[in-house]
């Protein structure tokens, strides 16, 4: 996150609209973890269902520990590309309250989860965001005339009510939340 913030505003210990580097990364430190365990047994018409379907993740971040089973695909250019798994590594999603916070320079990651005729496929995602009473809105140095606000004010409160009134498919929390 501090190489993130950095690439976003610069060099460290600058104010960012009332706040330095180091009190963002205090929220992020002080912020929520969700660590969600995933299994999907073998299924034998693999064409006919998914895994997950395609979302974003609400959070800032997302680290993802796979196994050697394929299966997690994401968006890119109207396509499904289908992530490879490497050993020993994790991949890292950008989820959508850093869209907001970075006001558009970094995208949340649609993905989706498909199922495998043969192997079980296990992963383990570790789901980092600000703490749940914090506000979310874009970062007030990242807005200027040529680069206007997109993004409402947003908090989990918003978003739990948002998914319980419809089913958080695509990144469908995330446009609710575009100002245009």
């Amino acid at each position: 996150m501090e190489a993130i913030l950095e690439s976003l505003l610069g060099a460290p210990k600058e104010k960012s609209g009332g706040k330095s580097d180091d009190e963002i990364m205090k929220d992020l430190k002080d912020g929520s973890q969700l660590m969600v365990v995933n299994c999907y047994p073998p299924c034998p018409e693999p064409d006919l269902t998914l895994g997950i379907p395609p979302h974003s993740d609400y959070g800032f971040l997302t680290l993802l520990l796979q196994d050697e089973v394929k299966g997690l695909q994401i968006q890119h250019k109207e396509n499904w590309v289908t992530v490879e798994p490497i050993a020993n590594s994790f991949v890292v999603n950008v989820g959508d309250h850093l869209e907001i916070f970075s006001n558009g320079r970094y995208k949340s990651v649609l993905h989706r989860v498909l199922v495998n005729s043969a192997k079980a496929r296990t992963s383990v995602a570790s789901l980092h965001s600000l703490p749940f009473k914090c506000m979310i809105r874009p970062c007030p140095k990242l807005i200027d005339e040529a680069n206007p606000r997109r993004y409402k004010d947003t908090d989990f409160a918003t978003f739990l009510e948002y998914i319980s009134s419809c089913e958080p498919v695509m990144k469908n929390f995330l446009e609710s939340r575009r100002l245009f």
